[in-house]
């Protein structure tokens, strides 16, 4: 299909330079179609964290795996990395804590921070928003804890954006840690805890630790999103052995 070619440089994070040698796309311009439909393809994924993933974030590794394929490809790469940064971007939008926004949600400007949605007139719902970050915060973990030591493909979004990613949440001082932040912390874990060690091993364990157990003991307000870190602590240690108190 013909279309206009675009700069993938206006749609990446790092500005790339053509010369990574044969058997890469090194070219100046790409088509515009292609561009567009990996923001489709990003739209509808997120999209589907938030509708399956808020009420069974399970659900949410297959999609993840699909993700990394589609990511992985060689052929939809250019100049020698992926193109994930367009995901990425709108990962940003849905869910910013993630990548360190924070805010209070009794505050109109803190919600926007913490990408509360509005619905109408208003904000959405206070269980629809928790649902929402639920989804996002496992299908983060599906993407960014996938192990490609076995693929000759090269990982588009390595486990050091999850590690990133979980120290900005865990590094919020007392006074500003949210229940959203909590709620996609929880998400983050949960289900993913092995992948996570399998990735890091004992380092890994010590931030399990500093995220369930130290990060809500030094809250001063407790909530129902708070209480389900130390829970799922409990829960980790009577299902899969793993102490972390």
């Amino acid at each position: 299909m013909q279309s206009l070619p675009v700069d993938p440089n206006d749609f990446v994070l790092q500005p790339r330079h053509p010369g990574h040698g044969p058997g890469t796309n090194d070219a100046a311009q790409l088509p515009s179609v292609f561009i567009y439909l990996l923001n489709i393809f990003s739209k509808a994924v997120i999209n589907q964290f938030i509708n399956e993933g808020g009420a069974k974030p399970e659900t949410a590794d297959p999609i993840g795996v699909v993700v990394a394929g589609i990511y992985s490809e060689p052929d939809f790469a250019w100049r020698g990395a992926s193109l994930i940064d367009i995901f990425i971007a709108k990962y940003r939008v849905a869910c910013p804590v993630l990548f360190g926004h924070r805010g209070s949600e009794k505050t109109e400007q803190g919600r926007r921070s913490l990408g509360w949605k509005r619905d109408g007139g208003g904000w959405m719902g206070e269980q629809q928003h928790m649902d929402r970050m639920t989804g996002l915060g496992a299908g983060f973990a599906a993407v960014a804890l996938r192990n490609f030591g076995k693929s000759k493909k090269q990982n588009p979004y390595p486990p050091s954006h999850y590690w990133t990613a979980l120290a900005r949440i865990v590094n919020t001082p007392a006074a500003e840690i949210s229940n959203t932040q909590c709620v996609v912390l929880k998400a983050m874990i949960q289900n993913y805890e092995k992948k996570f060690l399998e990735a890091y091993g004992d380092a890994a364990v010590a931030a399990l630790r500093l995220a369930l157990v130290e990060f809500p003991a030094r809250t001063p307000e407790k909530s129902a999103a708070i209480n389900s870190l130390q829970v799922l602590a409990q829960l980790l240690r009577r299902d899969k052995g793993l102490v972390l108190e």
